[in-house]
């Protein structure tokens, strides 16, 4: 299929793009476009006007420095995976990053772009909760900034108000003893996932002392696995899981079914990859069995 007619911009400055984006209704900003050209033609999103960011100054800046990683609006996937830097400074991004489509995608696609999408079986949005990741965002109104766990509000739906644009993201660095991981099940590799689980995990003498842990594909939205947060302290390797299990299931009561499995498998399936990625990381093994 084609798309519907539309115009197209392409500014030079973050002020142009959003002075574009106030004349339209329904204009979108365009920066890799791996999710709202495909969008465009099925005629699922018909938009008037395309903002093309990807020639903004300033928005193709990789910064690596003490407090964490700053990605700009237009910095590629790719970028971010085969950044050492940042892999030493977050590892749980390119580990996500690993699982995220195929490289063709990944090397257009955006890590902001994935963000604002906000596509529940996706990737990068669960990372950015866990890690404690910060939106940066600017509108009509100036700069603010919003915390990943408060920027998802349900499926394709995010706190980012009409006319905005996230610029960026700050990823703080994985502190001492913490192991950034992420796991999931998908029909095949580069799927969305069916079932999949990020987490930051403290640890100290081969036990969990703290946890922020998220599912993804499961509901509408990544969310927070709270009753597993709180399962998991004091977990060690030789512990049989049970415990774990069960909250995660219960964290994962509004699953969903659909063509792809259905809300006991989710909720089943999420409870094993708790257990197995909890039991990765104490083992030294942030990458999960999934990778």
């Amino acid at each position: 299929m084609k798309p519907a007619a539309f115009d197209y911009y392409r500014p030079t400055t973050v002020e142009d793009a959003l002075a574009a984006l106030g004349t339209s209704e329904t204009a979108k900003v365009l920066a890799g476009g791996q999710s709202l050209i495909p969008s465009m033609n099925f005629r699922l999103a018909q938009p008037d006007l395309l903002v093309d960011i990807g020639g903004v100054e300033g928005l193709d800046r990789l910064e690596v420095g003490p407090e964490g990683v700053m990605i700009g609006a237009s910095v590629t996937q790719s970028r971010v995976m085969a950044s050492d830097e940042v892999a030493a400074a977050v590892p749980g991004l390119r580990r996500a990053l690993r699982h995220v489509a195929h490289l063709q995608i990944r090397n257009r696609g955006t890590v902001c772009g994935s963000l604002a999408h906000a596509d529940p079986a996706a990737e990068l949005p669960a990372m950015a909760i866990a890690c404690g990741a910060t939106m940066l965002i600017r509108g009509p109104a100036g700069e603010r900034t919003v915390d990943a766990g408060d920027f998802f509000l349900g499926p394709f739906w995010t706190d980012l108000a009409h006319g905005e644009i996230v610029t960026g993201v700050h990823f703080p660095s994985e502190s001492a003893g913490t192991v950034t991981l992420l796991d999931e099940l998908a029909w095949r590799a580069g799927d969305f996932a069916i079932t999949g689980l990020a987490a930051a995990l403290a640890t100290r003498d081969g036990t969990v002392t703290g946890a922020r842990m998220v599912s993804f594909g499961v509901s509408g939205v990544a969310s927070r696995m709270t009753g597993a947060e709180q399962a998991v302290l004091g977990f060690a390797a030789g512990d049989d899981g049970s415990d774990l299990c069960e909250a995660a299931y219960e964290d994962a009561a509004d699953a969903v079914d659909d063509i792809h499995a259905t809300a006991e498998y989710r909720r089943e399936a999420l409870g094993a990859l708790a257990v197995r990625s909890v039991r990765a990381a104490l083992a030294g093994n942030g990458n999960g069995t999934g990778v």
